[in-house]
């Protein structure tokens, strides 16, 4: 696995990237960015990372994870939430800015659709409840080391993954007005929940901890090691 994982990333990011321009940046045929795939590709790494932390949460109570997971291990999940939501807003700003200071008329129009209408409120959501609060709430480290706590940050920042989404989206079909149609709910349910069926049939059949792996008694040992 650690063989396949460095090119698989490389994978990763340049199917990402061309899935991205299909997928969202066509709908806008008259822009383009050349930070859009990064930033797709961020929002994706916070995701991943609020899942974990999600999962983490639901393992921490049941064998064989509840004995393994400690709170530097919840520490290091919170520090890598954080790491992965300030990529995803560097990514967002320097879109923003470059765009901004241009002030180029077959650029601006993407940022126009979605700053008017009720889609500006949904702009102004996404910058307070997708970085400024959470920003705010991860600093602390007694949160970071809490998993209780750090899940609804988690599942905040998952909630706020689809508002970016359907953001990007569907000012596409409805510049002026903000809409919301029911495959806007259904399709992520829908989709989220054959993933999760898919994730829990994998989850069961492969074993929790690293099989043979050198360094799991030495990480058990030092996550131990204040108790003892």
């Amino acid at each position: 696995m650690q063989v396949l994982a460095g090119p698989g990333l490389l994978l990763h990011i340049l199917a990402v990237t061309f899935f991205a321009v299909d997928v969202f940046m066509s709908l806008n045929p008259h822009w383009f960015s050349t930070i859009y795939g990064l930033y797709v590709l961020g929002g994706q790494a916070v995701s991943g990372m609020a899942f974990i932390v999600l999962i983490s949460l639901l393992l921490s109570t049941r064998k064989p994870m509840d004995g393994i997971l400690q709170p530097r291990h919840i520490h290091d999940y919170g520090k890598l939430l954080l790491a992965f939501m300030m990529l995803w807003s560097y990514f967002a700003i320097s879109q923003f800015l470059i765009i901004w200071s241009g002030d180029l008329p077959e650029e601006i129009g993407f940022f126009k659709d979605r700053f008017v209408g009720g889609w500006g409120a949904v702009a102004l959501g996404l910058v307070l409840f997708h970085f400024a609060v959470p920003f705010l709430l991860l600093l602390s480290r007694d949160l970071k080391r809490d998993v209780r706590k750090l899940s609804l940050v988690a599942a905040l920042l998952l909630a706020m993954r689809w508002i970016d989404l359907w953001w990007l989206s569907a000012p596409a079909f409805s510049p002026k007005k903000l809409t919301l149609h029911w495959l806007d709910l259904a399709a992520p349910v829908a989709m989220g929940g054959l993933f999760l069926w898919l994730y829990a049939g994998q989850l069961a059949k492969r074993p929790l901890l690293p099989l043979h792996d050198p360094h799991l008694p030495e990480a058990i040992a030092a996550a131990e090691a204040p108790h003892g």
